[in-house]
């Protein structure tokens, strides 16, 4: 994969995709998802989750090899530890998540960067009660607001891994608590997870 920076914009989520669904496309078809596979990884900045998301749910079907290609083509490689990322955020952290009022967000970003021993990929995991928009735009703009590497490296946020647990009450305690929780549910299963950990 060559080294490429992406524009420090973020793709809000896919309208009614439902992100806590084990497979999130099931009910779509094969040749619409290969479709949508190219133009997702078009897009500046990819939407790499939607692509990857997209090409599990074809390789359950032995239906991935066009998919397969389509990545090759953009030099883009799938995320992969993002299935199994899920699975344990919706299986630890969806049963006991915060109540549902209150305006802060946990959240992971995709990170670029690293080499193919590490999968291409890691994720950065962290707190805001502002707009997420608006704090990804921070980590790219870079300064003292923005999370070492984000400048350069941040791809998109992976709201498969934190939509399901959001919101959560804006307090700095809670944001701490749930933004350490996060980080340790992903840590067994991506390479490399950075972000503040309260002890």
């Amino acid at each position: 994969m060559r080294p490429r920076r992406f524009a420090p914009t973020c793709n809000p989520p896919l309208a009614g995709l439902d992100y806590s669904a084990l497979r999130p496309f099931s009910a779509w078809s094969s040749p619409h998802l290969q479709t949508l596979i190219g133009g997702w990884l078009q897009l500046d900045p990819p939407c790499l989750e939607l692509a990857t998301l997209a090409l599990n749910e074809l390789t359950r079907r032995g239906d991935d090899l066009n998919a397969r290609m389509r990545f090759q083509r953009a030099d883009l490689p799938p995320v992969p530890w993002l299935d199994p990322a899920r699975r344990a955020v919706l299986s630890t952290l969806t049963a006991d998540r915060p109540h549902r009022r209150g305006k802060g967000t946990v959240y992971v970003l995709l990170r670029g960067g690293y080499t193919s021993d590490s999968g291409w990929y890691g994720a950065y995991v962290g707190s805001t009660a502002k707009p997420l928009a608006k704090r990804f735009a921070e980590h790219r703009r870079g300064g003292t607001r923005a999370a070492r590497g984000l400048e350069k490296h941040g791809i998109e946020p992976l709201y498969s891994l934190f939509l399901p647990i959001n919101p959560v009450p804006s307090t700095r305690a809670v944001l701490q608590e749930w933004e350490t929780r996060l980080h340790e549910c992903l840590a067994p299963l991506v390479p490399k997870v950075t972000g503040d950990v309260a002890f």
